[in-house]
């Protein structure tokens, strides 16, 4: 990878404000470890002109907000990118989000445009208890693709990282394992290997 985009909503009216700023600073942490460039987008710039209107000038772009089987949303529940936004600009990119759902239907109307590889989740992504393991696991995938790993050892790495946190959280919160465990088995991680 070469640059990358960090969009997140840590707006404090949001729910999950906390958890998405940590993803999104795990991140800018794994770009400055790997001497990549990198930019970020908050609220009140969260939108698709930044985010979409910016993917030209970036390799990949990493995305923690809210979602739906349709899109990804900001503060204002305005979308950021959607099935219904103009994606041309994610054409030979990679795109990294935590956000529900966004494998059903928005996920392969991107890969009809030409994207390069796509991590989110196809149904809604849970974070209940303590939020690190949530993020560690969330992360895991983006910091085995910084390091210069294929797809497929990427998303082996993130699988488990998330067996880890699981059997980590069974034994001091098996209510919060189980939505981890919810998270990994929704988990869609598919592409080629463009950044290697």
């Amino acid at each position: 990878m070469k640059k990358v985009l960090i969009a997140c909503n840590n707006d404090s009216e949001s729910e999950l404000h906390d958890f998405f700023e940590s993803c999104a600073d795990e991140a800018k942490i794994f770009c400055v470890e790997n001497k990549l460039d990198y930019s970020s987008i908050f609220p009140p710039a969260l939108n698709k002109d930044n985010v979409i209107g910016s993917m030209l000038e970036y390799d990949v772009c990493v995305l923690s907000a809210h979602g739906d089987s349709s899109g990804i949303y900001n503060e204002e529940q305005e979308e950021i990118v959607s099935i219904y936004t103009i994606n041309y600009n994610f054409k030979d990119k990679g795109f990294y989000t935590i956000a529900c759902s966004c494998a059903q239907n928005l996920y392969p109307q991107l890969r009809q445009v030409g994207l390069s590889f796509f991590v989110g989740y196809s149904d809604e992504f849970i974070v209940k208890g303590e939020r690190e393991p949530f993020v560690v696991s969330a992360m895991s995938g983006l910091k085995s693709l910084i390091q210069g790993n294929s797809i497929e050892d990427a998303k082996m790495d993130m699988l488990r990282c998330f067996d880890e946190q699981i059997q980590f959280l069974d034994k001091t919160n098996p209510w919060a394992a189980a939505f981890l465990l919810n998270n990994k088995e929704c988990l869609v991680f598919e592409g080629k290997n463009i950044f290697m």
